[in-house]
């Protein structure tokens, strides 16, 4: 090579580094690129999919889940052939941040991946049982909702935002996320500190399942103003709900009381979302408000309050349902109100001074 001197002849032979070059990396940055043209992190098929997967898990050897880009991984089944599981599927969301952000906990192989397949342990759940008189306690509580000046604001305001004049919006279903496992008991580590507590101190078991009790009642409250301020002729808004924490008893429950349970897993249940459904996510374990602005523009949401800042936890992970760019930019055309909540107990139980109520910009 003329002109060259022998260093950098030497340095041209020496191999490249990869130093700083990490599948987290690279993968990142390709989640990022994905994202920037419009590639949806989530698609009604794919959820569908997964959770008519999860439903066939004792026979099933293996799970398919799609990444981004359009790749396939499969993940290998553990239960595959055992007759009595301790252990239930579930899907597990990576939502945005921990595509572009926080370095996964899995495998460079589902960096791309936007839902999971994960675990449950079910023998402290078998071994408790249901909570008894669980129906009594649904039914106390929603009376106390309905004789709430927290239900005379909420119908009031919501009945309006309807359009409760016959010239209101569309809506032809209520999908609820994350409203709450009703038969779940206290753990032990609970029950040892309202132990410790002086008598009069000491709270119920069933105090633990308070908030879930009101977030069932007031999807059914809900229900009846959309369906009343439903246009002539139509069959029926529908009421849906998706938690893969409802045990059996809760989902018979349920089904007694007018829901249609669904998305048993944690993924089937975001199939229902369109332009006509309310959403009612009060505090659910997965990244709704996301889902949401890759899949519809429902008339109104309802959600837990955040600010754009209010992204990563005190830990530097993300919360369940964080804000991203794509919701930023979906909150746009929609009007934000604050759940109307006097000052009095039932707040408390369902932490209702957290939610908001976002309605959709009707051009």
């Amino acid at each position: 090579m003329p002109g060259s001197t022998q260093d950098e002849r030497d340095t041209l032979l020496e191999p490249l580094l990869d130093y700083g070059c990490s599948h987290w990396k690279i993968s990142s940055q390709r989640a990022a690129d994905l994202y920037d043209l419009g590639t949806k992190l989530w698609r009604k098929e794919d959820l569908v999919s997964i959770e008519h997967q999860l439903a066939q898990s004792r026979t099933a050897e293996r799970f398919t889940v799609r990444r981004i880009d359009g790749s396939v991984i499969h993940i290998k089944n553990p239960m595959f052939g055992v007759q009595k599981p301790i252990w239930t599927p579930y899907v597990k969301f990576q939502e945005f941040w921990r595509l572009v952000r926080t370095t996964p906990d899995g495998p460079p192989e589902t960096y791309l991946c936007t839902y999971l397949v994960d675990w449950t342990n079910q023998t402290i759940r078998n071994y408790e049982g249901p909570v008894e008189n669980v129906r009594l306690l649904f039914e106390t509580s929603r009376k106390r909702w309905d004789a709430s000046t927290t239900y005379e604001a909420f119908t009031s305001q919501f009945r309006e935002l309807l359009g409760g004049d016959g010239n209101g919006k569309r809506v032809t279903k209520i999908v609820c996320f994350g409203l709450g496992e009703v038969n779940f008991k206290p753990l032990d580590w609970w029950r040892a500190q309202n132990e410790s507590k002086p008598e009069h101190e000491q709270e119920l078991e069933t105090s633990v399942v308070e908030g879930a009790l009101i977030h069932h009642a007031i999807a059914l409250t809900i229900a009846d103003i959309a369906r009343s301020c439903a246009e002539t002729g139509d069959t029926g808004v529908r009421l849906f709900t998706q938690d893969p924490h409802y045990s059996d008893e809760t989902k018979d429950l349920l089904r007694e009381i007018g829901f249609e349970v669904v998305g048993q897993y944690g993924a089937g249940g975001f199939a229902e979302l369109d332009n006509e459904s309310i959403v009612f996510s009060p505090f659910a374990s997965a990244p709704v408000k996301q889902i949401i602005a890759d899949l519809a523009r429902p008339p109104v949401i309802i959600c837990a309050r955040v600010t754009g800042a209010e992204v990563f936890n005190d830990f530097k992970k993300p919360y369940a349902d964080p804000e991203s760019p794509r919701t930023k930019q979906m909150w746009k055309g929609y009007k934000r109100w604050n759940f109307p909540v006097p000052s009095e107990r039932i707040q408390l139980e369902g932490s209702l001074d957290q939610l908001v109520i976002y309605d959709r910009i009707e051009e």
